[in-house]
């Protein structure tokens, strides 16, 4: 293997981009419609009474954390007339920077992606500015125009995102269209004919089911157990359970929440068919550079020009609670603890990091901030590959869906304006970023599983499995194109026994809705931001984390009775075909019985 590119200075993270593949399994089975949980969408409260302080008294905002949460809320406020600092405890952008090597290389926690439904994320995108974009940062999102579904010895499947027409073709070959016919072949003879229709009519009952059913049922199964893939062939297992819904924000299909998978896949669904998109009715696109010179750091100096204040290296240790309210929150700074002041607290950081917080105290004020304590984390972190010559594997995201450790990937010197030559050295080419989305089960060759081994290991168990999925059919990558290779660096103590991960990402369990909180709490001046708390994308994402920033500011602007406008919050689109049936379904429910095209395997409250 080439050799590693050491880290110093920034970190990115990836995130979740597999909507486009779990929405693109899904119809590929069925164009199944959906939308939104109504009781999930946040309607924006209405103006309270007139704040009577014109002078700044009452106005003062501390926020924790500047990942995309901390900045959206930030972003808002300051808006809004409101004295705003932010602190940090590592560096600005949170899991979505980019991170230097000291190479000179951009690598990042993990590539993320932009699916059409993002709506709120791309609003503020838009109010950042750019030189040169007329929109801002959203102008640097580029179009990513195909996914592909590679196996291990067996042909790949590309599915092409037509719509909108591009303005260029996909390039589909002739070699992409026999594999992918031969690909539908091989999955149609190996899968038995009465799997397919089980499959869909799981699906039809998911769309058709009511939102209380969503909630007080769905949402406290299990992806796998709801799809019955432990009653199914292997190839009903490859297809419909592990081998594409563990890809999707770390979650394997054992510990996925149905609620979850189901929204994003009917969001992802209505996104390929243009369908409540965003402006471009795109389902894919990605950034035209590394996040953070595309957007992250333009975001933070449109936020410092606006005024607000930003703290590197203080972190959050806990809060100081005083009856109903926070007194001051203590800091560990650079130069020593600190207590910190303001008339509100909003905590942006990740729930992993929340979860100590909470104290008895805390509890005093709001006891369902329990429930806090009960969420779970996953690992999902990136590995990059930087190589030599470019490897343009697909204009979009591929998913090794044999891999064992989940693998997934883009090929991001297409998408990139001047491409990579002006880093580091000027040799590298391209930059195959991966996502490990499982680091617990044995690999493909060295029969480890990712949190055992050594970066080396790792490096060289990925490039392997990668390498089985794309050069069974033809020859994509070799060896000698590896430059170099980076880790994410939030794994610590890889190889040894102590090895930890810094920078989980919040799982959606079975019945974990219940237990996130809302972004108003019993701490009338705290309020919480975040995907992990309860938002209408559901899942953790950045629009996710975007969106609970907006409801943050919400809660804060109606606690202080602030004349000021509140965040428009965008919903998920939602079909009104499936409504009838919801409503019949909604009687079904409040009556214990299941759902009416629940035949098959009849599930009942």
């Amino acid at each position: 293997m080439s050799e590693q590119v050491s880290v110093t200075g920034s970190t990115r993270r990836g995130f979740l981009r597999s909507a486009a593949i779990v929405g693109g399994a899904v119809a590929t089975i069925a164009a199944i419609g959906g939308g939104p949980l109504a009781t999930v969408a946040h309607a924006a409260p209405g103006p309270g009474p007139a704040d009577a302080r014109s002078d700044g008294a009452g106005r003062s905002v501390a926020i924790f954390g500047a990942g995309v949460a901390g900045l959206t809320a930030a972003h808002e406020l300051i808006e809004r007339g409101f004295e705003v600092a932010v602190y940090e405890r590592k560096e600005l952008g949170g899991k979505a920077r980019t991170i230097f090597s000291d190479k000179g290389l951009p690598g990042e926690h993990g590539f993320r992606f932009w699916p059409g439904f993002y709506r709120n994320l791309t609003d503020n995108m838009r109010r950042t500015p750019f030189p040169g974009n007329p929109n801002g940062c959203w102008d640097n999102l580029t179009r990513a125009t195909t996914y592909l579904h590679s196996g291990a010895g067996r042909h790949d499947l590309t599915i092409p995102f037509p719509f909108p027409v591009p303005a260029i073709p996909s390039p589909i070959t002739p070699q992409n269209f026999i594999d992918s016919v031969a690909s539908v072949f091989e999955t149609v003879f190996r899968l038995p004919p009465w799997e397919a229709v089980f499959a869909a009519q799981k699906l039809g009952v998911f769309v058709t089911s009511c939102d209380e059913r969503k909630l007080g049922q769905w949402d406290n199964v299990a992806w796998n157990d709801y799809m019955r893939a432990d009653w199914s062939s292997p190839e009903y297992g490859r297809f419909m359970a592990d081998g594409i819904i563990r890809n999707l924000a770390a979650i394997k299909s054992a510990n996925a929440s149905t609620l979850s998978i189901g929204i994003v896949g009917e969001a992802t669904v209505w996104s390929v068919l243009t369908f409540g998109n965003d402006e471009g009715g795109s389902v894919d696109r990605v950034l035209n550079g590394p996040t953070s010179t595309r957007w992250l750091d333009p975001w933070v100096a449109h936020l410092k020009g606006l005024g607000v204040q930003f703290h590197v290296g203080w972190e959050l240790e806990g809060f100081d609670i005083s009856g109903q309210r926070v007194a001051s929150a203590q800091v560990s700074t650079p130069g020593g603890r600190q207590s910190l002041d303001a008339d509100w607290f909003i905590s942006a950081i990740p729930v992993d990091k929340f979860q100590p917080m909470i104290d008895e105290k805390m509890l005093a004020a709001d006891g369902t901030l329990a429930d806090i304590l009960q969420l779970e984390t996953d690992w999902m972190n990136g590995l990059q590959f930087f190589l030599r010559e470019r490897a343009p594997v697909t204009t979009g995201h591929v998913n090794y869906v044999d891999s064992p450790w989940a693998l997934t990937s883009i090929s991001q010197g297409q998408f990139w304006k001047g491409g990579l030559a002006a880093y580091g050295d000027g040799s590298v080419q391209d930059c195959l970023s991966v996502i490990i989305s499982d680091w617990n089960t044995p690999g493909m060759f060295n029969g480890k599983k990712a949190r055992d081994c050594t970066p080396e290991e790792i490096s060289a168990e990925a490039w392997a499995q990668i390498k089985a999925h794309l050069n069974d059919t033809d020859d994509v990558l070799r060896d000698g194109m590896l430059h170099s290779w980076m880790l994410d660096p939030a794994i610590e103590g890889s190889g040894t026994p102590a090895v930890s991960n810094d920078e989980p990402l919040f799982i959606q369990s079975p019945g974990s809705w219940a237990l996130r909180p809302t972004s108003a709490t019993g701490v009338e001046n705290m309020f919480l931001a975040g995907d992990w708390v309860k938002t209408d994308v559901n899942v953790t994402t950045m629009e996710g984390a975007n969106e609970g920033g907006r409801q943050a500011v919400n809660a804060l602007l109606k606690a202080a009775g602030s004349a000021e406008r509140p965040c428009k919050i965008e919903v998920l689109a939602k079909a009104p075909w499936w409504e009838p049936f919801k409503a019949v379904d909604r009687e079904r429910y409040r009556a214990g019985q299941s759902n009416v095209f629940d035949i098959f395997d009849a599930r009942t409250p």
